[in-house]
């Protein structure tokens, strides 16, 4: 699921950019909320439209808006640096991990806030 700000063209183009194509099921736009990042509309209409609960979910961003608007939403924000913001800004917006790259996060996954879920049917009610 993508989550973006983005919209128009500039969505069109970052799709193209950052290649994923085959793993984006779903996108939530600038376009689908009333605001955009820092505040949690956009990661509140991606984890609807992935059926995820709160507690199963785990965001990942580059910006300092995109941890804001992850823990505004109550899910787990985990921040790479491929943006270029000092790790320490990332956790003081919310970032509960922050990794290198993307290829960091990948590389050590299961040791990560992914790795860490439990199955929805072991969640106490």
């Amino acid at each position: 699921m993508l989550a973006t700000s983005a919209h128009g063209a500039e969505l069109t183009a970052m799709r193209q950019a950052i290649g994923a194509e085959a793993v984006i099921v779903g996108v939530a736009s600038a376009a689908d909320v009333s605001e955009g990042k820092p505040a949690p509309g956009p990661v509140d209409q991606a984890r609807e439209l992935a059926g995820a609960a709160k507690e199963q979910t785990v965001f990942v961003g580059d910006s300092v808006w995109d941890m804001r608007a992850a823990a505004r939403a109550g899910v787990t924000p985990v921040g790479v640096r491929s943006g270029g913001i000092p790790p320490e800004r990332l956790r003081e917006a919310g970032a509960q991990e922050v990794y290198a790259d993307p290829a960091d996060l990948l590389a050590r996954l299961d040791e990560s806030a992914f790795g860490r879920l439990e199955e929805p049917e072991r969640l106490a009610v």
